[in-house]
């Protein structure tokens, strides 16, 4: 989910649904999205609005395959190393068309981890010509012992859809040895183009990144570039590189972590830095605003408002059991004093939100390690409520791997991998896109699933299953 615009989320939302077990089965949610409920299309404009490749007004989505490679002995040839899969929304919702953006076919059996492939992907009208397109960071090292990021490819989208051909965007080169954080992509100038964020860890002082203006071209350059500095020595490393419009002005900021060679933070592991805010600006690239003091673990998520106030809240550090997590609460100033707290019943992991209901309002779903050890993965869904002191989330459906109306197979543990919100058949209800990484001999468990968004919450009938004959990754 792309976390820039902020997304007002109700001060109480109340879900018709069963209680939850400790069993982890799910909901018998099936009712449909009420009658009268919000079309975000609609109302939905600018560089950001849902991802749609073909400009139908039906939303549409990529996923990034990944299959082990050390379960897949006696499996047929596929085209898995890490592919993308396009999923087209419609009247009968969301579904994948069959054909992957590929990069390579990889034979089964190898016994290691691929390494070639695409890792991350970010959506967006790049080119502003009505199509939203896809810029993908294709990793395809040129030996098995190679750290080079690798390079940014860019799918346009068009009348039928994505371009099958991606273009190369020319993406600064950082240190070959340090690892890039993944891109930011935004309106960073307030022009209601989207820019992209390339990261350059590592090259020279003070320098993190440079700002790719749009619009691209169809060569996949773009309009102008400009340096991303901030003060201070040489920046060896920084990490959890977040974009959001954090005082709502209508253009961009970023958020990041820096490492530092405090000894208080050995201590800690390491884990705990400074917090650095660079504002989006119209015409001066990025300005380095004061941050919040104190220090925070590299793991940010930000550009979701929590507590209904208008503007984006950023999440610090990891959840702790029945702990909630460090809020930093965003506002027309930028961010507000103090840190609040976004309290949970739950220790989660991947986290979005979206009108899953129909009211105008936003759940949150999230993958939720269970079991002794957490392994076990389930995906629940939240309802969010505003609180004196932040916000509060609390569990009100739970979807298990082994729940009997689940349609394929999934290992427990790699159950809700990914997941993504998007109204794939524009009835105002948010349908859930998850996936679980491909594993067991002839890759039988894994793939997507689609779960329709009704007045209950996530419906638990008519749910989709995908493997890999659906998604095209059979050569034979």
């Amino acid at each position: 989910m792309r976390s820039i615009r902020a997304a007002v989320v109700g001060a109480a939302l109340v879900l018709t649904v069963s209680s939850c077990g400790t069993g982890g089965d799910s909901t018998s949610a099936d009712a449909g999205c009420p009658s009268g409920a919000s079309d975000p299309q609609k109302s939905s404009t600018g560089w950001d609005r849902p991802a749609d490749f073909d400009n139908d007004g039906y939303p549409d989505a990529v996923a990034v395959v990944r299959g082990d490679p050390a379960t897949a002995k006696g499996a047929p040839p596929v085209v898995l190393s890490r592919s993308l899969a396009v999923f087209m929304g419609g009247k009968d919702g969301l579904r994948p068309t069959g054909q992957p953006l590929a990069d390579g076919v990889v034979p089964p059996g190898s016994g290691s981890r691929w390494k070639e492939g695409f890792a991350y992907t970010y959506t967006a009208d790049l080119d502003a010509d009505g199509y939203t397109d896809v810029l993908a960071e294709q990793r395809i090292p040129k030996n098995e012992h190679a750290d080079h990021p690798g390079s940014m490819v860019l799918f346009r989208g068009g009348r039928s859809g994505l371009s099958a051909k991606p273009v190369a965007v020319p993406f600064p080169e950082g240190d070959k040895h340090t690892e890039s954080p993944p891109t930011a992509v935004g309106d960073f100038n307030g022009d209601d183009r989207a820019d992209v964020l390339a990261p350059i860890p590592g090259k020279e002082p003070g320098v993190i990144g440079q700002i790719l203006y749009g619009p691209f071209g169809s060569d996949g350059r773009p309009a102008s570039t400009r340096s991303v500095t901030v003060q201070g020595r040489k920046l060896g490393h920084y990490s959890s590189l977040r974009a959001a419009d954090i005082d709502a002005d209508g253009r961009t900021d970023l958020l990041f972590t820096v490492e530092t060679d405090d000894f208080a933070d050995e201590g800690t592991g390491g884990n705990h830095h400074p917090l650095r805010w660079l504002r989006g600006t119209a015409k001066d690239g990025m300005a380095e605003a004061e941050s919040p003091p104190g220090k925070y673990d590299a793991g940010l998520d930000t550009g979701t408002d929590y507590d209904a106030d208008g503007y984006p809240d950023t999440l610090t550090g990891p959840s702790r059991q029945g702990a909630g997590r460090p809020m930093l609460r965003g506002g027309p100033d930028g961010f507000r004093p103090g840190i609040h707290s976004l309290r949970s019943d739950s220790k989660g992991g991947a986290m979005v939100t979206g009108d899953i209901t129909g009211d105008g309002r936003a759940e949150a779903v999230s993958t939720v390690g269970t079991g002794k050890y957490a392994t076990t993965k389930q995906i629940w869904v939240s309802e969010l409520k505003a609180t004196k002191d932040g916000a509060r989330m609390h569990s009100v459906q739970r979807i298990s791997h082994n729940d009997k109306n689940l349609p394929g197979a999934a290992a427990g543990n790699r159950f809700g991998e990914s997941l993504q919100l998007l109204d794939g058949d524009r009835d105002g209800c948010a349908d859930l896109l998850t996936g679980a990484e491909f594993t067991g001999s002839s890759y039988q468990r894994g793939g997507f699933w689609v779960f329709r968004g009704g007045a209950d919450g996530l419906r638990t009938d008519g749910i989709r299953h995908y493997g890999l004959r659906e998604l095209g990754l059979l050569t034979k």
